[in-house]
């Protein structure tokens, strides 16, 4: 399993960063893998969406179940290319910020040529994390709520 994990302090109240989270266009606005999000249907308890964007150098999408919690939001995949793939948001409020950690697994499934895959696309995975909670950070900073 390949695991890609970025954590930021964010100058912004828990539930605007939470809000930016959750919107689309936070991702589309910056240079991160994600492309697009689509979401399919919301509720009160999360929701489900269609990622558009790329995996290293191939383009790539993922459905996900977005799980909703007070100080956290998981992301489950439903449907993609990947045997298995989890991330999840975590907000701890620090001294009138909040540190957003952003962690994804994945599960390539690729039986021998795994560790190759992961070696290989392991550093740009940390690297796009790494720039979605900038641009998370960013978007949330810059919000009327600040």
């Amino acid at each position: 399993m390949m695991i890609a994990e970025a954590s930021t302090e964010v100058a912004a109240p828990l539930e605007r960063l939470r809000a930016v989270v959750l919107d689309p266009a936070s991702y589309a606005a910056a240079d991160t893998k994600v492309i697009a999000i689509h979401i399919e249907e919301q509720t009160a308890a999360g929701m489900v969406a269609r990622i558009d964007g790329h995996l290293g150098p191939f383009r790539s999408w993922i459905r996900v179940r977005y799980v909703l919690s007070p100080r956290r939001v998981d992301l489950i995949m439903l449907q993609g290319r990947l045997r298995g793939f989890h991330a999840c948001f975590l907000f701890e409020p620090l001294n009138g910020k909040v540190r957003l950690t952003h962690r994804e697994e994945y599960d390539f499934g690729y039986g021998p040529l795994t560790r190759l895959v992961e070696f290989a696309l392991h550093r740009w995975a940390v690297g796009t994390v790494r720039a979605e909670v900038e641009a998370l950070r960013r978007a949330a900073e810059s919000g009327p709520e600040r």
